[in-house]
């Protein structure tokens, strides 16, 4: 075999030290084209030796990846340019592995006519045929909120439960007043006109209790009325055109009077 040349072997050498600082930096895609030049058989043989055998360390830890898009519709598409920062890593899909150095990296997908897809992704050391996938189909929006005025004439909560307690209260003076009046007509009829203190005290006691309960409870739903007014949502002009409204009309010999809206 003819020797090799001179600038060949600077070649080689400079190779030979490129595929060892390369692996070091984890940049095992380049280091892999570095020594595939030193292993080559016009380098001497003992560049060419060890080029080899880092190759094949280099080959085993390499990672691989399958790069895949799908368009709009769901189906698998090659009209792809894939690019990691500045650099096109591919103009084209075509099924086949390439190699990837291990690490984070981060994807932008570009086709005519969509928006650019963007995935980062881990590789690691070692895998082989990692599968990278991008999806041009577009996720469906999320509805809107509606606007303020829009949010329909439900009752707010805080009358509700303001007017039940209220309604309660109400209930609880008109049991305690029915009690107490029952109280009264017994000692009518037992002891009056000459009962004593002891047995009055209790029916009075009872008697106020149901007039401070029913007061209570009447300021609870004044209350709830108040809150329900200031917090219920002001209609739409919608809604508004479609409230009914008293409307009079003068007419010869008298007037008009019509309530107006829609049903």
């Amino acid at each position: 075999m003819a020797p090799a040349s001179a600038t060949t072997k600077k070649e080689c050498v400079a190779s030979y030290e490129q595929t060892q600082s390369l692996r070091k930096e984890g940049k095992l895609a380049q280091a892999r084209e570095a020594a595939l030049v030193c292993s080559d058989n016009t380098c001497p043989r003992v560049v060419r030796g060890d080029c080899a055998e880092w190759l094949a360390e280099i080959e085993k830890s390499l990672p691989t990846v399958v790069i895949v898009a799908r368009d709009d519709k769901g189906d698998e598409t090659a009209d792809v340019r894939v690019f990691e920062g500045d650099k096109l890593v591919r103009d084209r899909l075509d099924g086949k592995a390439m190699p990837m150095d291990p690490g984070e990296h981060v994807l932008r997908f570009e086709r005519d006519g969509a928006e650019p897809v963007t995935r980062k992704v881990i590789v690691h050391e070692g895998d082989k045929l990692v599968r990278i996938e991008a999806s041009f189909k577009k996720e469906p929006k999320a509805p809107e909120p509606s606007p303020e005025g829009e949010k329909g004439s439900g009752v707010p909560i805080a009358p509700i439960v303001i007017g039940g307690v209220g309604l309660l209260g109400l209930g609880a003076a008109g049991v305690i007043g029915l009690l107490a009046l029952s109280a009264k007509s017994d000692l009518e009829a037992s002891c009056a006109p000459r009962c004593t203190d002891a047995a009055v005290d209790p029916v009075r006691t009872k008697l106020l209790a149901a007039d401070i309960t029913a007061g209570a409870s009447l300021a609870l739903l004044g209350a709830a009325a108040v809150v329900y007014f200031v917090s219920k949502p002001k209609p739409t002009d919608e809604q508004k055109s479609a409230m009914p409204r008293l409307e009079f009309a003068p007419t010869i010999g008298g007037g008009f009077v019509g309530l107006r809206g829609t049903f």
